[in-house]
């Protein structure tokens, strides 16, 4: 039993439980689901040897730790806990880079045990902080390996690369010594980091390995398909989770011919999503199946006040919203091909086998969970919402009316003051 699993009972620590988790010699906190964003109960004196403050100012103000981490690992760290929270997960481990007062820094790991009430609810997190060891930079190897075709990468436990050699810059369009630092999530398209997370999460447990395709963004703006085959390395950077080893080949042209319709022209690359045409074609489709297979519903959904947003945050600020509702919607519906981005600020879901209540029900934990989400941008956090409409097919109706009226449903919902659900009539 490793210590966070001794601490699972500690939600709510007594004063003997909070002298007992003080002399554990590693830097224990116990906080509520929020984690730094939410309320601290305990924080152990060793936390002052990784970030500087000591445990009364993490208390006092939670933040303090929060902002120490530097931008890119604080955005995955919460992405990796909001995963976890909403897939039922026990522990997670959270791996960033941490800002100490003396203004250096060390890679952190942070391994949380998720505690749930009856019904399933995150109720606290128990977390162990640990200082990472930093992998070697191994110069001979990397000069050895310089002409492979294919990329391969030392990575730690979050997939931040320690060592890279080989066609970095044919795959990626940077040179090895610049990848060395950033993590494959930020490389890859939004919504494979869940797919791919969970994948390495299962293979870790057994220190196995794992081979998948995703999309790794290029310097050009452009995503290359890379087959990645990933060999856990336990003894490589933490104790507290298994490194990796991967070999990543590019796949594109092997996709380009694949694939019965050009997936570059057919997908948003900022959501993931189908674009406008291909959607409508995918919406056709089914229809014509419809009549064979059974009934069809749709969600078609907007941003509220989108405009505003981007007047606020800019582009950017508007962009990271998108991104983050295409990474939302294929994660909470798991349909490759359902998922359509209609114009600048509309989406629609295209679901089969479900009634009209049934699909209300999905547009409403839908609209919830956008209700619920911060998005972290540049030290300020982006709040947001959505209005849905909601329509379910009717014998013999055209793809284009059956998609006019879940419009008129949003039309309504965005009439009525948005942030709501509203079925077509």
């Amino acid at each position: 039993m490793n210590r966070s699993d001794a601490l699972a009972g500690a939600s709510e620590p007594s004063d003997e439980a909070q002298q007992w988790l003080s002399a554990i010699p590693a830097a224990v906190y116990v906080t509520d689901p929020g984690w730094w964003l939410g309320e601290v109960r305990f924080v152990a004196e060793a936390v002052a040897d990784l970030g500087g403050h000591t445990a009364a100012d993490y208390l006092e103000s939670p933040q303090r730790w929060l902002s120490a981490i530097d931008e890119t690992s604080r955005l995955q760290a919460l992405e990796r806990l909001q995963t976890a929270l909403d897939t039922g997960e026990p522990r997670v481990t959270l791996s960033y880079t941490l800002g100490h007062v003396d203004g250096t820094s060390s890679r952190i790991a942070d391994t949380l045990n998720i505690q749930r009430d009856t019904e399933g609810q995150a109720v606290a997190l128990v977390g162990v902080l640990e200082r990472v060891a930093a992998g070697a930079d191994d110069g001979a190897s990397r000069a050895l390996l310089a002409h492979n075709p294919d990329l391969l990468l030392v990575l730690d436990a979050d997939l931040v690369c320690r060592a890279a050699a080989g066609a970095v810059g044919p795959v990626l369009g940077i040179s090895a010594e610049a990848l060395v630092g950033r993590s494959l999530f930020e490389l890859m398209a939004p919504e494979e980091a869940p797919r791919v997370q969970r994948a390495l999460d299962e293979q870790a447990v057994t220190a196995g390995a794992a081979l998948l395709e995703l999309r790794l963004r290029h310097r050009d703006g452009g995503y290359r398909w890379c087959e990645i085959h990933f060999a856990a390395d336990c003894d490589a950077v933490s104790s507290v989770s298994p490194g990796w080893v991967a070999v990543a080949r590019d796949i594109t042209e092997r996709r380009r011919q694949a694939l019965q319709w050009d997936a570059y022209d057919a997908t948003d690359e900022l959501t993931s999503a189908l674009n406008e045409r291909a959607f409508l074609g995918l919406l056709r489709q089914a229809v014509a199946m419809g009549d064979i297979h059974g009934r069809l519903s749709l969600i078609v959904f907007e941003v509220d006040g989108f405009a505003d947003i981007v007047t606020r945050w800019g582009r950017e600020g508007g962009d990271l919203v998108l991104a983050c509702i295409g990474e939302m919607c294929r994660a909470t519906l798991r349909e490759r091909f359902s998922f359509g981005r209609l114009d600048a600020r509309g989406f629609a879901l295209l679901l089969s086998g479900k009634s009209l209540q049934e699909t209300s029900a999905i547009a409403e934990r839908l609209r919830a969970r956008f209700g619920t989400t911060r998005v972290e941008f540049h030290g300020h956090w982006l709040a947001f919402s959505v209005s849905l409409g909601v329509a379910e097919r009717r014998q013999g109706e055209a793809p284009e009316s059956f998609l006019a009226r879940a419009h008129s449903g949003l039309e309504l919902a965005m009439t009525h003051g948005g942030n709501r659900v509203q079925q077509a009539l």
